[in-house]
């Protein structure tokens, strides 16, 4: 099963990230749309005020719930609200979400509150697939690549179906490297970043994304959502090349 990461950085203004004090087992957590997802968090300290946060498409960060064990006070934010629940005892913190849609796709954060700061989880993506299977394929190009910091790299992903076309699809990438937690780093709402050709009855939707930063060392999967169901590339792994350093001799004349 593949696995995705989110980069940290995005909760550091919330918090210091100890994340010995929460656990979430399960990097990824993958149900039917329309199916109700527990995400599970095991907390080790004895606090009593814990929270869940989402960071959605576009990396924004939102409230899902707050509690308090100590007097039993859950406080869901308007989009969860008729539609979710928390469990939690002296150890446990899970999240369910009901009758899951495709925006509640993204990075959950359970967190616990000491004092004057948050401590949070490694974060768990919830992947959500089709009810329905269709005919299709996904392809990811290049399979690996390996470039100098700094440079940019171009990756393609290609849907070919006899049954989808560009209204009914949408493209995900998702990154997964050894240093962070759950990313989900674009999804095109546009659909002008999708190109479509027809050939032989077969519909090939495109899309591309441009990878500068040298720091994104990893690898990247593309997942297609097409006419409900979400179809996953097999990844693309950036290497980024370490400058060697430049030796130089001094040749001494002899005598």
């Amino acid at each position: 099963m593949k696995m995705f990461f989110v980069n940290v950085f995005l909760l550091c203004s919330l918090c210091a990230a100890q994340l010995s004090e929460v656990s979430q087992p399960e990097p990824l957590k993958r149900v039917k749309i329309g199916h109700s997802a527990t995400i599970k968090c095991f907390i080790k300290s004895a606090s009593v005020k814990r929270m869940w946060y989402k960071v959605t498409t576009g990396r924004k960060l939102q409230l899902v719930v707050k509690t308090n064990s100590q007097y039993n006070v859950r406080e869901f934010s308007d989009e969860f609200v008729n539609r979710s629940s928390v469990k939690f005892d002296m150890t446990n913190n899970h999240l369910t979400i009901n009758k899951t849609s495709w925006e509640d796709v993204g990075t959950y954060f359970c967190g616990v509150l000491h004092i004057s700061e948050v401590q949070f989880g490694s974060g768990t993506f919830l992947m959500l697939t089709g009810a329905k299977t269709i005919s299709g394929s996904v392809i990811q190009q290049p399979e690996s690549k390996s470039v100098r910091s700094g440079d940019s790299v171009t990756l393609s992903c290609s849907l070919h179906s006899a049954q989808c076309t560009a209204e009914l699809t949408s493209f995900m990438w998702l990154k997964n490297s050894d240093h962070s937690a759950p990313e989900m780093i674009y999804c095109s709402d546009n659909k002008n970043n999708i190109s479509q050709r027809t050939d032989r009855g077969r519909t090939t939707c495109e899309n591309n994304f441009v990878v500068r930063s040298r720091d994104d060392a990893g690898v990247y999967y593309c997942a297609v959502n097409a006419c409900g169901q979400i179809l996953l590339g097999n990844g693309t792994r950036i290497n980024y090349e370490k400058e060697m350093p430049v030796v130089r001799q001094t040749l001494k004349a002899c005598h």
